[in-house]
């Protein structure tokens, strides 16, 4: 693909180096001439030097041409302006970083849609999700997130006790938009059918929305998970983001700010957070509020200072700490910490833009079945046999479930036996590995629209 990439800043030339490792052609523009030369030198990339926001400058790298345009400058307002005039000149999709949360929350006016941007990102609301993936979720083997984080698909261990054991799946009351995707018994994962039952010890795959996904896993886990208690030292918007992912759920959260005035701003905008004011490295902040007993540590600071507080943690007692990290030189003294994994929102920032960029081809999701089962994401192409048909109306062979697709207004939801399969439709499919090629044909995946 040809990508216009504006801004060279750390979020830019993270994304432009993720992109031309995955072989995309890249054209990088920034006002900058040392960023410029840097990245340049640094990458196979096409360089110029100038304001994105300028027509004249966006014709020069091709802008008609390109099949995207993302803007990744520090300045949201830019970012818009540079989509809008993007888009006005041809090109063919649009994405746009913004850091502000009023442009992604604000219900009454659709920024989007005004500047003409096919997706707005924010490196820290991403990276503040994926990281309350992992708090909300103590008893996943597995988890992944697709459909721009609407729906949950994890792998849990039925417990011996759970209310979904030797009943049949067609009797078993599933909350709607929710679906019980595969069973892995004796380590073989298989599809499974409607008169299927559980067994404790099982590893089950549920796909569900998030606003149900809670009912579905109470079937099959007897686990009552009680409040986890999470320690974030620093205010940034990440902060904010990760506390508002895990609002209304069982975390009791404790905010640490040392700056005042921002504490005082944090205790008014997040009312179900105990903001503090106060340092939680200190010794004696971490032994007065028993920090040892946190569930997770998290630090939002300077990369130094997240080292440090994540190091003192886990030597006081707390086993899962969870440092933001935007510099790769610090890992080998973090890996010699105990501390193996990091945050970054760079990394994020790359994530997004990549399943933007593929979210109309054909793509496997790895990371959870080894070899009988194959997990998809896919378009259906204009030539697919499948077209007009419900989903209840597919025959076993070849056999597939579909576990998640999108409507018209591209929301992502759970189907059930009466969605009907239509051109362009984008779906999560899964079938066994030796049908998948099969699967694949029949709904001519990432083919014409």
């Amino acid at each position: 693909m040809d990508i216009i990439l504006c801004g060279g800043g750390d979020i830019g030339s993270a994304v432009a180096e993720m992109l031309t490792a995955g072989g995309e052609s890249v054209t990088l523009i920034d006002p900058d001439e040392k960023k410029t030369r840097h990245l340049n030198d640094r990458l196979d990339i096409s360089t110029i030097e100038g304001s994105a926001s300028s027509a004249s400058i966006l014709r020069s790298a091709g802008v008609a041409q390109a099949d995207a345009v993302i803007a990744t400058t520090d300045v949201d307002e830019v970012n818009l302006v540079i989509c809008d005039v993007a888009a006005s000149l041809g090109a063919a999709r649009t994405m746009a970083r913004v850091d502000h949360s009023m442009f992604l929350q604000d219900e009454q006016f659709d920024y989007a849609a005004v500047f003409s941007v096919d997706r707005l990102f924010s490196p820290d609301r991403a990276m503040a999700s994926a990281m309350a993936s992992r708090l909300r979720n103590p008893a996943a083997l597995a988890i992944e997130h697709f459909a721009n984080n609407e729906i949950e698909l994890q792998q849990i261990t039925v417990d011996p006790q759970a209310q979904a054991i030797g009943q049949p799946l067609r009797t078993l009351a599933m909350p709607q938009g929710a679906r019980l995707a595969a069973i892995t018994r004796d380590g073989e994962a298989s599809l499974p059918s409607a008169d299927a039952t559980v067994e404790g010890g099982d590893v089950v795959t549920l796909v569900a929305e998030r606003k149900v996904f809670s009912a579905m896993r109470q079937l099959f886990s007897k686990g009552v998970y009680g409040q986890q208690s999470i320690a974030i030292s620093g205010g940034p918007p990440a902060a904010v983001w990760l506390c508002r992912f895990l609002k209304g759920r069982a975390f009791d959260i404790r905010l640490f700010e040392v700056d005042r005035e921002r504490a005082e701003e944090l205790g008014e905008k997040l009312d179900w957070v105990t903001v503090i004011n106060a340092d939680p490295a200190q010794p004696e902040v971490f032994d007065e509020e028993q920090l040892h007993r946190a569930d997770a540590f998290i630090s939002m600071r300077s990369d130094e200072q997240n080292m440090l507080a994540c190091a003192y943690a886990k030597r006081n007692g707390v086993e899962n700490v969870m440092p933001v990290m935007r510099h790769a030189e610090f890992m080998p003294l973090l890996e010699e910490l105990g501390i193996d994994r990091t945050w970054n929102p760079c990394d994020a920032a790359s994530q997004a833009i990549s399943r933007f960029l593929h979210c109309h081809e054909f793509e496997r999701i790895d990371g959870f079945f080894d070899n009988t089962l194959e997990l998809m994401r896919l378009r259906v192409g204009c030539h697919a046999k499948l077209i007009g048909q419900t989903l209840a109306s597919i025959g076993d062979e070849p056999p597939m479930l579909v576990l998640a697709s999108e409507d018209d207004q591209g929301t992502p939801f759970v189907p059930g036996g009466g969605l009907e399969i239509a051109a362009g439709m984008h779906m999560i499919v899964l079938s066994t590995t030796a049908k998948a090629a099969a699967v694949r044909k029949l709904l001519d995946a990432g083919g014409p629209r």
